[in-house]
């Protein structure tokens, strides 16, 4: 394509980028942060997540919202294991995350902050029941004895 020259988009399909899929923004960043430890690194998980599912609009339409929300945030695991990199953002918050591992992190993330069940939980980390347990148990025993002083 020529430089300048204007692209073209599929009016329906931008309105539902921005009216279904933008609505999840502040989740996958939250869960970036929760995998990343570091906002930087967050935001661009952000932005490789949502560049990675445009060409999915198509299939995404005929979704529910929920569905739509699970696909985002499995994506956004994907492609964190893709390059997995810890961050170097030191808050009290981020020191208390960085002591747990990544599996006990994104447990705690995705079914105690974001209210997920269960098997959405296991749908995204591909984990199985007796995993994700034995890793949410883990990471609520830790911020049961963390104090902020």
């Amino acid at each position: 394509m020529a430089r300048g020259a204007a692209r073209k988009y599929d009016a329906g399909a931008a309105a539902f980028f921005l009216e279904n899929l933008c609505q999840d923004v502040d989740l996958i960043l939250r869960f970036g942060f929760a995998l990343a430890l570091d906002e930087g690194k967050a935001q661009k998980l952000v932005k490789k997540t949502y560049a990675s599912i445009v060409s999915e609009i198509p299939e995404l339409l005929d979704l529910e919202s929920t569905k739509i929300r699970l696909r985002l945030l499995r994506r956004a695991w994907e492609l964190f294991h893709e390059e997995p990199e810890e961050g170097v953002s030191h808050t009290h918050v981020s020191d208390l995350l960085r002591d747990l591992d990544l599996a006990t992190r994104s447990s705690l993330f995705l079914v105690d902050v974001f209210g997920l069940t269960f098997e959405e939980a296991r749908e995204i980390t591909k984990m199985d029941d007796a995993e994700l347990r034995h890793y949410l148990a883990k990471g609520r025993k830790k911020l049961l004895r963390f104090r902020f002083d």
